[in-house]
């Protein structure tokens, strides 16, 4: 279904909190995705962030915000009642939902009003598996699935065969950052990880680690960029450990740090993309990662990254990549070369063309 130039497209998403999602939105704004379009960006909630304001910046027209309390599946018929409200003013003809609570938001309503919807995939699994069911049973309600990686596309077919649906991807290449050029261990050997402290990046595990490398007499050094609602049960776990774990909070422009550091992190139980491993990966920093989400697609065991599975494993990497400079020139600059390849900014600008297309 085609629409003229000019289309008013509405993008509703829970909040501006800075994940992959939301820091995704950024990235499509930024690189003209809705140039075309008469786009009004709706949040279930008020995150406050740097993010919540560039974006707020950016839009043309005023972010609708529904609520100044964190998003809650209680609330999905006062968020629905709400987006019903604001849908009856505005008559868009596509409507974007991004994360779960959105989606369903909208499915609720979607009967009283006409127009497209597409729904964004960001998840290869879901924590809540109410919602995973509720979503399940009810996609045959959405019009259309953007999906940011091969891995959520395969999640999203396992869940509604059959249903229509494209790539739209949320990274490419940023060739400003500093990449790494030397591979000499530091003193301590200095580990990064990133993004939200939440549930489903396992840092207690993370912490368990380095705890373990440390109590070995290891050299160590965590830091850990991101903020979140796990951040003081965190910071009570990593007593003890003061002058091992170092919590950066939010750090806009980590990447910038990134060559500095000796290997990055993730031991998450579930991920999609993983913007942030893209984004290590892509200056040159060795990986030590969980294989799960699209990390199962682009991550090659002992090629251009290592891949564990438990606390053990992650703690026999790390050891390995301390003594082995080899390893470790050798997976940072696979790495390095596999995101250059393979996530170039013309072929994300040819993805973002085609995903105008159904906007017009």
């Amino acid at each position: 279904m085609m629409y003229r130039k000019g289309n008013k497209v509405v993008y509703v998403i829970n909040a501006l909190n800075p994940g992959g999602a939301e820091m995704g939105l950024e990235l499509l704004l930024d690189n003209g995705l809705f140039d075309d379009t008469d786009l009004h960006i709706i949040c279930l909630s008020r995150s406050h962030s740097d993010l919540e304001e560039r974006i707020v910046n950016k839009s043309k027209q005023a972010v609708i915000f529904l609520s100044d309390t964190p998003v809650n599946n209680k609330k999905l018929f006062y968020y629905a009642l709400k987006l019903h409200k604001y849908l009856q003013q505005l008559k868009p003809s596509v409507v974007i939902t991004s994360l779960s609570q959105s989606v369903l938001a909208i499915r609720m309503i979607k009967a009283f009003h006409h127009f497209q919807h597409i729904t964004f995939e960001h998840n290869t699994q879901f924590k809540n598996r109410s919602a995973w069911h509720l979503l399940k049973l009810t996609d045959r309600l959405s019009d259309r699935f953007w999906c940011d990686s091969v891995a959520t596309q395969k999640a999203l077919l396992a869940r509604a065969p059959g249903v229509e649906n494209q790539i739209v991807p949320l990274f490419y290449v940023n060739d400003t950052a500093a990449v790494k050029n030397g591979y000499v261990a530091g003193e301590p050997f200095r580990l990064m990880a990133v993004g939200r402290l939440m549930a489903q990046k396992n840092y207690p595990l993370l912490i368990q680690v380095v705890k373990a490398l440390h109590e070995q007499g290891v050299s160590i050094a965590l830091d850990i960029f991101g903020e979140g609602e796990l951040a003081a049960e965190l910071r009570a776990q990593a007593q003890g450990l003061t002058t091992v774990v170092t919590f950066r909070g939010f750090v806009r422009d980590w990447q910038s740090e990134a060559h500095h550091y000796d290997a990055y992190i993730l031991l998450s139980d579930f991920e999609g993309l993983s913007i942030a491993t893209l984004e290590a990966m892509s200056v040159g920093l060795p990986c030590i990662v969980k294989p799960v989400g699209e990390l199962e697609n682009y991550i090659v065991d002992r090629v251009n990254g290592l891949r564990v599975h438990t606390r053990e494993d992650a703690v026999n990497a790390v050891s390995e990549l301390l003594n082995d400079a080899d390893l470790r020139m050798t997976l940072g600059s696979n790495a390095k070369s596999y995101v250059a390849t393979h996530y170039a900014e013309n072929a994300f600008q040819a993805l973002i063309e085609q995903a105008k297309r159904t906007l017009e």
